[in-house]
C-alpha cells in the first residue's frame, strides 16, 4: 500500500461527500424585500383602480330590519370598496358602533347609476 497513510479514510469518487452551503443571509433578506415591495405594489395598483372610490353623491334612506351597514353598502355603492363606503357611512351618520334600528335615517354614499336607476 504504497501512497497511503494508516488511519486516514479517503472519498469514494462515486460518493462525493456531502456539501454544507453556507447560510447566505444577505440573499435572504434581500429576497424578503423583494417580496414584500411586491406585495405593496400590488395594493398600491389595486388602490387607485377607478371605481373603487367612495362615491362623492349621499341619499337618505331608512334602515330597514336586519339591515346592517355592508348590506347599505353594497346595495347603494356596488362597485365601490365595502370597507371604504361602511367607514364614510359611519363618518357621515357619526356613528360610534355598527348597531342599527329598523327606521334609522342615514346618509349614505350612493352610485350614479344606482342613483339615476332609482329615480
Amino acid at each position: 500500500m504504497a501512497g497511503r497513510r494508516p488511519g486516514v479514510a479517503t472519498a469514494s469518487p462515486t460518493c462525493p461527500a456531502p456539501r454544507r452551503l453556507p447560510l447566505r443571509w444577505p440573499s435572504l433578506v434581500a429576497m424578503a424585500l423583494l417580496v414584500a415591495g411586491v406585495i405593496t405594489g400590488l395594493g398600491l395598483f389595486l388602490a387607485g383602480v377607478p371605481g373603487v372610490a367612495v362615491p362623492e353623491r349621499t341619499t337618505t334612506v331608512s334602515v330597514s330590519t336586519g339591515e346592517t351597514l355592508t348590506d347599505l353598502a353594497t346595495r347603494f355603492a356596488p362597485g365601490s370598496d365595502t370597507g371604504a363606503v361602511v367607514a364614510k357611512i359611519k363618518e357621515l351618520n357619526s356613528l360610534e358602533n355598527a348597531v342599527l334600528v329598523p327606521g334609522l335615517p342615514l346618509t349614505v354614499p350612493v352610485a350614479a347609476e344606482v342613483a339615476e336607476g332609482g329615480r
